[in-house]
């Protein structure tokens, strides 16, 4: 009679450590799954910002906050390489210079797409824009 309860307490303890142990797990994966979205839905509205409203438009009070707010993003959410770009750009831009959307917005690009487990793309950036158009 004793053994049929040390059975019951061994399996009702093992019960309970299995779901203990698959809680933590399932905790665990919800975090990453939850942080990885929260940074790829920042990064595409990263991109998209940085290739639709400030590539190839007038510099305005507007473009250039949404240009430091953008660079500030990557700067919290990005990849190393594309935290260099950023500070490279912030540099060019610092030192009243022209500056280069393309490589930041490639690695973006690239990034995102692996994220998002579509297949690569190689080459720059395609621009089309109309003239007339206003930020």
């Amino acid at each position: 009679m004793d053994l049929d309860y040390v059975k019951i307490i061994v399996t009702i303890a093992l019960a309970v450590v299995g779901w203990l142990i698959g809680h933590y797990f399932m905790a665990r994966r919800d975090i990453a799954n939850k942080r990885r979205e929260l940074v790829i839905s920042h990064l595409i509205e990263t991109y998209r910002v940085l290739a639709n409203d400030i590539s190839h438009r007038q510099q305005t009070e507007a473009t250039n906050l949404k240009l430091e707010n953008m660079l500030s993003d990557i700067q919290l959410f990005g990849s190393l390489k594309q935290i260099e770009l950023a500070k490279q750009l912030a540099d060019e831009v610092a030192n009243g210079g022209s500056f280069e959307l393309s490589p930041i917005l490639v690695a973006l690009r690239d990034n995102l797409r692996e994220e998002l487990n579509l297949s690569p793309v190689k080459g720059n950036v395609k621009w089309l824009r109309f003239k007339g158009r206003t930020v």
